[in-house]
């Protein structure tokens, strides 16, 4: 065990300038589990933030969308997160900014769910049930007219029915996608997958809880499927969606090294996931994407 690290959530809430902080505690990551790490190894994998504790993160078999509504229920400004579980791991973070903010955030996130319109496998079999959640979720989301759209899903699972040209096969998903969510005049956020890390992190830190770096994973093989992303942003242009790429949020620019505890948090909380304790810490790094999407009040 290490010593105390400085606590994440409070350096990014104070720095003039979040990025920039986040850049050097990522070059400056801990080489042991450092004694203030929050919350402790054994809880980060258990800890959920309010969307799985309250049931809004539909499984594999729902076809129908609740209403989960967090924020300022009676704000005029809406914001929508929707998509898979790695759009839902975003949400102790956008739920902080609706909470400052004073925006009525809704939740829409179903497991394994993509974003682009393409039928995926689960246990082998073509997941219709996400396309018809999807299909209900979206119309959903045009009724509310909302002011934003934060879009986000995992880069894993395989096509029902694999085309030739995988990117082009995706970026007409995306681009269905985007297109319908978009046809109201909504604007729409694409938050790209972030970087995996190497097996269970969790698991990697307990083991080597004096040499972190063992866990550390690097970019480009930190990326699950770079297709995946080069689709998403292709279909981003044509359908005049925002990009936002995490990978600088988790992964030290220059030497390309993603670790698995940054300042005294854990990065993630499984093989894919982004811990609860970090996504919230991230709020004041991805404020300003989202401010000058949903504007002033």
């Amino acid at each position: 065990m290490g010593g105390p690290a400085p606590a994440l959530a409070q350096a990014l809430s104070d720095a003039p300038a979040p990025q920039a902080r986040l850049t050097e505690l990522l070059a400056s990551s801990p080489a042991a589990l450092p004694s203030n790490l929050a919350p402790p190894l054994p809880k980060v994998k258990s800890s959920r933030s309010a969307v799985y504790r309250d049931g809004c993160h539909a499984d594999h078999a729902a076809t129908g969308t609740r209403p989960c509504v967090y924020g300022d229920p009676t704000s005029s400004r809406t914001v929508v997160l929707f998509g898979d579980s790695h759009a839902a791991r975003w949400f102790p973070a956008l739920h902080r900014l609706a909470t400052t903010r004073g925006w009525k955030l809704i939740s829409l996130t179903k497991a394994s769910c993509k974003v682009a319109d393409v039928t995926i496998l689960v246990a082998h079999k073509p997941y219709t049930a996400c396309d018809t959640w999807r299909s209900h979720a979206m119309a959903r989301i045009d009724a509310l007219r909302p002011d934003l759209v934060v879009v986000s899903s995992s880069d894993a699972g395989d096509p029902a029915r694999p085309a030739a040209d995988p990117l082009r096969q995706w970026t007409t998903g995306f681009e269905n996608t985007f297109r319908a969510l978009g046809a109201s005049g909504v604007r729409v956020a694409a938050l790209l997958d972030t970087p995996w890390p190497k097996g269970d992190p969790i698991d990697c830190a307990a083991r080597n809880s004096l040499r972190l770096s063992a866990c550390a994973n690097h970019l480009p093989d930190a990326t699950r499927d770079a297709t995946r992303g080069t689709a998403l942003r292709s279909a981003a242009s044509t359908t005049a969606t925002t990009v936002i790429d995490p990978t600088p949020w988790l992964c030290a620019p220059g030497t390309g090294i993603c670790p698995v505890v940054v300042a005294d948090t854990a990065v993630y909380r499984d093989d894919s996931h982004v811990s609860e304790a970090y996504a919230e810490a991230l709020a004041p790094v991805l404020a300003p994407s989202l401010d000058r999407l949903v504007g002033a009040p």
